[in-house]
């Protein structure tokens, strides 16, 4: 990840602004889903590129979601690898336990 000057680092930041936006409609009609959806796909695809507290906020806004949709939890799943591999825990991994 290379810094970002003050433009990347503007676009970044209002990208993150929005997905929080977007997290917070509750009951989204089928509009705001499609609009939701491709935003979180989008964020997703530049995950590599954002600033590390910009990928916490973003995990903080999609786990405050209630009643996640698929694009959320995809979106979760991935912020989630993206913070273990920052955080190396691979290291610190168990076998999931039995059911």
């Amino acid at each position: 990840m290379t810094t970002p000057n003050k433009d990347e680092l503007q676009a970044q930041t209002h990208l993150i602004r929005t997905v929080e936006a977007a997290l917070k409609v509750s009951v989204p009609d089928a509009e705001e889903l499609r609009f939701r959806g491709s935003l979180l796909r989008c964020t997703a695809g530049q995950l590599a590129e954002l600033k590390p507290c910009f990928v916490i906020r973003l995990y903080e806004a999609a786990c405050d979601v209630k009643f996640p949709s698929d694009d959320v939890t995809a979106l979760r799943k991935s912020l989630q690898k993206t913070i273990a591999k920052s955080l190396g825990l691979q290291a610190y991994r168990q076998a999931a336990p039995a059911a």
